[in-house]
């Protein structure tokens, strides 16, 4: 027998050897290995357990591996590394039934890894996940039946394949973010994710959900809080869905964040939102919304958009550049409907204010609004068009054919044609309004500005091209001013009107022109411009209203004016003046003034609709053709072309009344003060006065005057006649205690005249004085005041009344008339008469006349 070769017997025993050695550790592995604590490979090991089942079953206690250097990464190794790793990995969990290692330490993390034979299951405290992984060649097929990230709410599940030799990474599942404590769902979305290891590319869309507000708690926190409030809180919806997105995620990246969000594209769309473009504004509403987020972008583009029941289609709005510096918000609002308080709270908001409303117009609106939401500084342009278009002015109605508005920032530049205002204005305008300061400067062209349609006299300017500006700094109130006219309207609770310079307006103002203002100030109010008060002061040129003391025209006066649509009351202050005018009449009132008055201008100015004219005077006189009629009350009305005139000075009463040119004057006991204040000189003394006077066929004024118990002063006629007397010692005789330089005193007196346009006619002069009469007629031409008068003074009144006892003795010594008489002539002027007399002759020829009287006696006998 041959003995076994030396090789041969090592060979068995290793193998009795090897046997002997799986014997003994199966019968330990089918026994169990149980070790309570140890380390390897820088780990450290409790509670460690093995046994032998089917398969290998591990359980471990606790597993430290916090001293594990960790200084490679797999993204460091190569493909075949990598592979080779996976390979082993996979071929040694093909020995094992089950893993289970109840607590892992790792760098502060705690966690527990179950394994099944066909799933993983690791739970982190952040992280809890459940995976199938299965080699296939070069791939390795992952299935995540649970990956949940318990800090953020988010829940995955899917499945892919890792594709070892091409660096692939291919996934497709559904991500949701759940309420985290009672675990319902926010949001579903279905991912596709591919990765080379190098980016990760994710596509999806999601289910519908309510809003986005959960994502807050996940994102990193916005320094901005305006762009925070824009992405979460400034809106609401009744759904939302994402139709798709996309992000590509640089793994390698430092920032990481920054560069995924460049990436980042969202198309999503709302239904039934609600935008608040400003928190002191009310949300503006949209059928639905589309919502798009892409280049750093988010924008919003509504259906059907509304805001307070305006109508906003094609309006959108933009959030640029959300992680920057400088966000930016963009508002492009288009509109065609009116300018109402909603719209104009709206650019109030963003701090465009307009102090204008339009709330009945249609104003086809094409905005644009952009603030920086970092800086808040503001960018506005925009277009506004509107054609028959109302607008309000603080409250007044102005209506335009057409209106273009061009909105640059703060600057609003403004064109209308044919703008009026209740038939009072009508004018095209071209301006710029300046929000920022508050003003509007710009151009006039007024083709009609009436300041009352009923009374165009007061004011009326035509084709005048009219600078104006406007400042409306002040909410309450807004200043307007015509600075060629030195004119200032405000509007506001009141509408005040300031005339600083009447003269500007003279060429426009016939009622001015026909008062003779030359000057004055000028305020006016009014709540309605149908009511007005004005405060009044002018100086003027007029001769009408005179004092009283000297009869001076009232050069300097201050008015007030009340006016309404059934009248209006014109008064000075002091209330020495009031004129009122209605349908009805015209009133004027006078207190201690001198009222001048031409009766035939009077007369031909009566106003054409027949409206009378009624005037009262109180201590007040008139002042007609350079003579002061003292009264102390008078009344003149003028109604169809009448003029009535009712006058009163102490026991005096007058009466006048004219009709075309026809004139009746009635005037009696007037006294020494009224006669002399006419004659503009003391030429009478005590005594009572009388006149009456009536109009001839042939137009001539046919009157008669009455004088008793008076005495006759400084009358040119009288002294001059004096004077002559002085001048021939034999007419010093006709002198006596009533006819001498004092005066010449006058029992009873008559004068009947007619007068005309050219001539003052005395058909007969009566005086009867005390101690001589004087009779006499003769004519005065009245433009210059020519006289011819021929007058006889009757003189020894006192003889012949005891000759006239004498039967026949009276006619012969006295004549037919029982008087002694001298003849005078009175040439010259008024002013500077001339007296002639024949007495010389009369005394030389006396006896003649005796003689004659004797012969004829008989004749007077028989008589």
């Amino acid at each position: 027998m041959k003995k076994p070769s030396t090789k041969t017997l090592k060979i068995v025993l290793f193998l009795i050897f090897f046997v002997g050695i799986f014997i003994v550790l199966y019968t330990f592995l089918y026994n169990g290995i149980k070790i309570e604590r140890f380390g390897l490979a820088g780990t450290q090991i409790q509670g460690f357990y093995l046994r032998l089942d089917k398969k290998l079953i591990l359980e471990i206690e606790s597993l430290n591996l916090n001293k594990i250097e960790t200084s490679h990464s797999p993204n460091h190794l190569d493909i075949k590394t990598q592979i080779l790793y996976a390979k082993n990995f996979h071929f040694i969990l093909q020995y094992f039934q089950k893993i289970n290692i109840q607590q892992i330490d790792f760098q502060d993390y705690q966690a527990n890894l179950y394994y099944d034979g066909d799933n993983f299951t690791l739970n982190l405290p952040e992280v809890y996940a459940k995976i199938n992984l299965q080699e296939n060649a070069s791939k390795v097929l992952i299935r995540i039946q649970d990956l949940y990230m318990k800090s953020y709410g988010i829940y995955y599940q899917g499945s892919g394949v890792y594709d070892l030799r091409r660096q692939n990474v291919q996934m497709e599942g559904k991500l949701s973010f759940v309420h985290r404590e009672h675990y319902y769902p926010y949001m579903r979305l279905n991912l596709q994710m591919q990765s080379n290891l190098r980016n990760l590319t994710i596509k999806g869309s999601s289910d519908t959900f309510v809003d986005i507000k959960f994502l807050r708690t996940l994102l990193p926190k916005f320094e901005n809080k305006l762009v925070e409030e824009w992405i979460f809180d400034n809106y609401s919806v009744e759904s939302a869905r994402i139709n798709e997105f996309g992000i590509t995620i640089p793994l390698r990246s430092k920032t990481i964040l920054q560069d995924s969000l460049a990436s980042l594209y969202v198309l999503g769309e709302a239904q039934n939102a609600e935008v608040i473009f400003h928190p002191k504004l009310p949300p503006a509403h949209a059928d639905s919304v589309k919502l798009v987020f892409q280049n750093n972008s988010l924008e919003f583009y509504p259906l059907n958009p509304t805001y307070q029941h305006h109508s906003a289609n094609g309006s959108q709005v933009a959030l640029k550049d959300i992680i920057s510096d400088n966000p930016l918000l963009q508002v492009h609002i288009k509109t065609n409907t009116a300018l109402d308080s909603a719209i104009l709270k709206l650019l109030e908001a963003y701090e465009i204010t307009l102090p204008l409303s339009a709330p009945n117009a249609k104003i086809a609106s094409d905005l644009y609004i952009g603030l920086n939401l970092e800086t808040l500084d503001l960018t506005a342009k925009g277009i506004f068009k509107s054609k028959d278009i109302e607008v309000l002015l603080q409250g007044a109605p102005l209506i335009s054919d057409s209106l273009n508005l061009q909105l640059d920032n703060h600057l609003i530049k403004v064109e209308s044609k044919n703008t009026s205002y209740k038939n009072l204005l009508q004018s095209d305008s071209n301006f710029v309004i300046d929000t920022q300061a508050k003003t509007i400067s710009g151009d006039l062209l007024i083709a009609s500005l009436l300041l009352s349609k009923e009374s165009p006299e007061v004011l009326q300017i035509t084709n005048q091209s009219l600078p104006f500006n406007v400042n409306f700094t002040q909410r309450e109130k807004i200043v307007f001013a015509l600075p060629t006219f030195n004119f200032e309207a405000i509007f506001g609770q009141n509408y005040v009107f300031n005339l600083n310079k009447l003269s500007a307006i003279l060429p426009f103002s016939k009622i001015l022109q026909e008062y003779k203002i030359t000057e004055g100030i000028l305020q006016v109010r009014t709540q309605d411009f149908e009511k007005y008060f004005a405060d009044i002061s002018v100086q003027t040129g007029q001769e009408i209203l005179r004092n009283k003391q000297d009869n001076a025209p009232l050069q300097t006066i201050d008015l007030t004016f009340d006016y309404t649509p059934l009248g209006f009351t014109l008064q000075s202050k002091d209330d020495s003046f009031v004129l009122q005018s209605n349908a009805e009449a015209k009133r004027i009132n006078l207190k201690n003034l001198s009222l001048g008055l031409d009766l035939e201008q009077f007369s031909n100015n009566s106003p054409s609709d027949n409206v009378p004219i009624l005037i009262k005077g109180q201590d007040s006189n008139l002042w007609i053709k350079n003579r002061n009629i003292l009264a102390d009350s008078f009344e003149i009305s003028l109604v169809n072309g009448e003029i009535n005139v009712g006058l009163k000075h102490k026991n005096g009463q007058a009466n006048l009344y004219k009709r075309g040119d026809s004139l009746t004057i009635d005037a009696k006991e007037f006294g020494d003060e009224f006669i002399n204040a006419i004659l503009q000189k003391q030429g009478v003394h005590k005594g009572r006065f009388f006149v009456n006077a009536n109009t001839n066929e042939k137009g001539a004024l046919i009157g008669k005057i009455t004088l008793l118990n008076t005495s006759l002063n400084e009358l040119n006629v009288l002294q001059n006649m004096m004077a002559f007397i002085d001048t021939i010692p034999s007419l010093l005789t006709l002198k006596s205690p009533g006819f001498n330089h004092k005066g010449y005193y006058v029992d009873e007196g008559v004068v009947e005249f007619g007068l005309n346009d050219e001539f003052l006619a005395i058909e007969v002069l009566d005086l009867k004085g005390s101690s001589i009469d004087i009779k006499g007629r003769g004519i005065v031409q009245i433009e210059s005041q020519a006289i011819d008068f021929n007058a006889e003074l009757i003189t020894a009144k006192s003889f012949s009344g005891i000759i006239n006892k004498i039967p026949l003795v009276n006619y012969i010594i006295l004549g037919e008339n029982g008087t002694i008489s001298t003849a005078f002539k009175i040439d010259g002027t008024l002013e500077n008469p001339q007296v002639h007399t024949q007495a010389v002759q009369d005394f030389l020829l006396s006896p003649f006349n005796v003689l004659k009287r004797v012969i004829t006696s008989p004749f007077e006998i028989f008589n």
